[in-house]
């Protein structure tokens, strides 16, 4: 059986579109992964904008800060003072009412801190011309308490708009108690690695390539009728043509995955990796209490599970098809169509399916409140993919064993 499965597993990697397929895409996210470390960009101490290294170097002095009650009244009063003071403050709310000095050395390499601030305050519907407005109205008002309020705001809007249940509200309602304390810090690699999800679908791409001609490859070079011959042709050769399949895909996910989150962790750093995943989304809440790279390893094994599932469609299409290349076409289009359909429009189910599907992975992200219900029993999207897309992989290549195993060659 082995040895089966070795054979397998070299006639996968000895197809050259399968190998000119796997080198562009590692070249090609590498490639990305270079921009993404040059385009970073943020302001240092001394108030100079500095991009890439000199923006990774400045990023790595981010000092880190408990976002307690005090803390955040003291940042708050202390830039409403810079705001009133005639030597510090200015009319230009372009540069948020501060003087040129104070805006280039204590607003600017902490805006991003303030922006943490002032969303948490942010009413939906209530007009506020500026950050400063904005502040000055809440200063001294429990920062955790508006957050919740804004995570009401969100579940209520949900509810109200058809894609929530009320029980799903309050099992969120229920999730977002666990979540503690920020703490305040350089994240910037995790928020990098997070919102590069999408590269995920390359991947699945180059999956598809890999595995459709499984099957179809042997239907068109008139092998099947020998193969079901055989001894073992079967029964263990199928299997061995399916295990390979998955460690063929399994392989290239964690390969490529390691390697471009490798490229930027040694370059960028790993700080922030026990940082909350809630600064990544600092604009709306998240109720996932989990730090950033326990968020980004739940957002990969979803994508892996994801993958699998794709890659069991596809061995039932190579076992439908007569020529891979219909099969990587349909693969293909299952795989683009659905990039064109909204999640945030539509009725419960049909914003529930829609986001099981693989491709759904480059629109996901932990600012998500889709839940799913089974019973008494709610769980989040990331769980749900999981169990489906799982599924799938297993029944889909169940089908596969039985349609090859069965099928008349001589018809």
């Amino acid at each position: 059986m082995k040895r089966m499965i070795w054979y397998e597993w070299k006639r996968i990697w000895q197809s050259r579109l399968t190998q000119f397929s796997v080198i562009g895409c590692i070249l090609f996210l590498l490639f990305c992964t270079w921009s993404n470390i040059r385009l970073i960009q943020t302001t240092d101490k001394e108030g100079n904008q500095v991009t890439g290294m000199a923006a990774v170097k400045a990023l790595k002095e981010t000092e880190r800060i408990v976002l307690d009650q005090e803390t955040v009244t003291g940042i708050m009063q202390e830039y409403l003072d810079y705001t009133e003071n005639p030597d510090t403050s200015s009319d230009d709310p372009n540069r948020a009412y501060l003087s040129d000095e104070i805006y280039q050395t204590w607003y600017l390499p902490q805006m991003d801190l303030m922006k943490q601030i002032s969303s948490v305050y942010f009413q939906k519907g209530q007009k506020y011309t500026d950050d400063r407005q904005l502040l000055k109205e809440n200063l001294g008002k429990d920062f955790y308490a508006a957050r919740k309020d804004r995570v009401q705001e969100d579940l209520t809007y949900y509810v109200e708009q058809g894609s929530m249940t009320p029980s799903e509200a309050d099992w969120w309602d229920e999730q977002d108690n666990k979540v503690g304390e920020y703490t305040y810090g350089n994240y910037k690699v995790w928020d990098l690695l997070i919102n590069n999800l999408p590269w995920i679908l390359f991947i699945m791409m180059i999956v598809c390539v890999g595995i459709a001609p499984v099957f179809a490859g042997e239907y068109q070079s008139k092998c099947d009728y020998l193969l079901l011959c055989m001894k073992h042709g079967k029964h263990r050769l199928i299997l061995a043509k399916l295990t390979a399949s998955f460690v063929y895909a399994s392989v290239l996910y964690w390969g490529i995955v390691s390697l471009y989150s490798a490229v930027l962790l040694i370059f960028v750093g790993p700080d922030g990796w026990n940082l909350p995943v809630q600064l990544i989304y600092s604009g709306k809440p998240s109720s996932y209490a989990l730090t950033t790279s326990q968020a980004y390893l739940l957002a990969l094994m979803m994508g892996y599970v994801m993958t699998l599932g794709l890659g069991g469609m596809v061995l039932f299409l190579s076992t439908l098809f007569k020529n891979p290349y219909v099969v990587i076409v349909t693969a293909f289009l299952y795989l683009c169509v659905p990039l064109f359909l909204s999640t945030n429009s539509g009725n419960y189910l049909w914003v529930h399916l829609l986001a099981l599907l693989p491709e759904k992975i480059s629109e996901f992200h932990f600012a998500s409140y889709i839940a799913y219900s089974i019973g008494n029993i709610k769980m989040a999207l990331p769980t749900a993919a999981m169990i489906v897309n799982g599924m799938c992989a297993f029944v889909f290549s169940a089908l596969a064993y039985l349609f090859f195993r069965r099928h008349q060659v001589n018809k």
